[in-house]
This record gives structure tokens, sequence and C-alpha cells, in this order.
């Protein structure tokens, strides 16, 4: 996918696989697994939107053949975008790692191959966050890009508050 948003859409499927694992594994740990990831979830992923949001007003595309070279004009965004993608990868110490972790153990309980699947997905989301943050945030900068300045303060609040929430509750897992 070559779109910034349609690329978020997609990885809605592949974060309910992770929920629905976690739940059809009929283990208790398993299900608050896909309980506390369904929260993470809609925690990274609104981040996620609001930083694609943030770079469509600024820059006035989502393509991301159009963008390139973000980070130093959007700092803020580029790091609300690095916390939700980590996050959502399933990178520690953020809370994606930790429902990430319950769900990984009910599958390694239930079937190895369904453990391999989860952890395959992990690495293929990584891959494609690695992919949209270089095309965005780094890469080359093009001369669509050049003027970009970072987003009014009314729209980073959200992202901060939502990507320090995907610390805390990454930090102090035990609160949700």
């Amino acid at each position: 996918q070559k779109d910034y948003k349609r690329l978020l859409s997609y990885h809605a499927i592949s974060q309910v696989g992770y929920m629905v694992l976690g739940v059809g594994t009929a283990i208790p740990i398993g299900i608050v697994g896909g309980l506390f990831h369904m929260i993470n979830h809609a925690m990274y992923k609104s981040c996620l939107f609001l930083t694609g949001g943030a770079v469509e007003r600024q820059t006035g595309t989502t393509d991301l053949g159009r963008l390139g070279g973000i980070a130093g004009k959007m700092p803020v965004t580029f790091a609300c975008f690095f916390i939700a993608a980590a996050a959502i990868s399933g990178m520690p110490p953020l809370n994606g790692f930790y429902s990430k972790e319950l769900i990984y153990d009910a599958a390694l309980e239930r079937n190895p191959l369904f453990y391999l699947a989860a952890i395959l997905g992990t690495f293929l989301t990584a891959a494609s966050f690695l992919k949209l943050g270089h095309s965005a945030y780094f890469g080359g900068r093009k001369e669509h890009t050049a003027a970009t300045k970072e987003a009014p303060l009314a729209m980073l609040v959200p992202m901060i508050v939502i990507a320090a929430g995907c610390v805390l509750f990454g930090l102090h897992n035990a609160l949700p």
C-alpha cells in the first residue's frame, strides 16, 4: 500500500486477529490478553491516524511517494508516530508488547502453530511500519514537503496524550 491512512486501515485486520486469537484460546490469560489488546489497539491506532491526519493537513497528501524527510519538520508528530508504531509492533516497554505477550503465552499453550503465526504477524507489522516511517518521515525530502511545518497545537495535544498512554500502559500494565 502506498497511502499512509490506507496502510493504517489494513493493520486493523491483523490486530483484530490477535484479539480473536487471544479470546479464542479460551484460556484466561489469552482472554485477558485479547481484551487488553483491544484497549491498546484503540489507543495506538487512534494515535497513528491522528499523525496521518496531521501529515495530510500539513503536506496536503497521504501518498507515501510524495512524502519524505518530514521528521525534522514535524518532530512532535514523528515522535508520536514512533511511539505508536513501536507499540503496535510489540516493542517493550510499550502497551502492545504486554498484550501480545499474554496472547503469545496462551497461543503457545494451545498450539505452537498459533504461536508461530502470531510471531510472524508481529514481524510483518514491524516491517510495514518501518516502511511507513521511512517513506513518510525519513527518505529523501520531496520538493512538495519542503515548506512543511509542525501541526497546530490542537492537533498535537491529543496525539501526545495518547502516545503517553501507550507508554503509561506499558510501564504500568496492571492499570487497565
